[in-house]
């Protein structure tokens, strides 16, 4: 679940994935990746990124509006239902600069990927490398070579964030489950 496309990590965040278009002007629907849809309202401008590296420029968002658990956006330069066909299954992208600041840093999760993930008792888990926005509560995405293991993030489960350190107090049985795909 780490990030699905190369981009400019540093200098943008990935908000989003294009998953139709919508209308013949050139609307499309965007599942989120991090937050409520409704944070794509407070961006003005974004970017898209093709599985193959491919990169727009920065296109100014024109029109933004949430339908469901979905957004629909209209970008600068995309007019018509055949190019908003064009752009399904890229990902959107926002400077990071962009964002919106917050002092929680559980309000924002994409903002802790890079920690390391503890559990309560000492035991390192991995490092947090994505942060996947399905609706309910965020899912960690935490690697450890080649395990990786979803924990959502629920206070139940997780006990302090504190300077690029997460600690966690997950059930029994939750990391074991998501060891390689197969419970084992």
């Amino acid at each position: 679940m780490a990030r699905k496309y190369p981009y400019p990590a540093g200098r943008f965040t990935a908000v989003g994935t294009v998953t139709r278009s919508h209308g013949l002007r050139g609307e499309f629907k965007v599942s989120a990746l991090r937050g409520p849809a409704e944070l794509f309202e407070t961006y003005s401008r974004a970017a898209l990124a093709a599985a193959d590296g491919r990169m727009t420029e920065l296109l100014r968002i024109e029109r933004c509006r949430v339908h469901g658990s979905q957004v629909i956006l209209k970008l600068g330069t995309i007019d018509n239902k055949n190019e908003a066909d064009l752009i399904v299954s890229m990902e959107v992208l926002v400077p990071s600069e962009d964002l919106a600041e917050s002092d929680d840093p559980a309000e924002q999760p994409y903002r802790l990927i890079g920690s390391s993930v503890l559990t309560a008792a000492g035991r390192c888990v991995g490092t947090l490398v994505d942060v996947s926005c399905t609706g309910g509560p965020p899912l960690l995405v935490i690697a450890d070579g080649t395990d990786e293991y979803l924990v959502p993030m629920v206070d139940e489960i997780v006990r302090s964030i504190d300077h690029g350190r997460i600690v966690i107090d997950p059930p029994e049985g939750l990391l074991e489950i998501n060891r390689d795909g197969t419970g084992r």
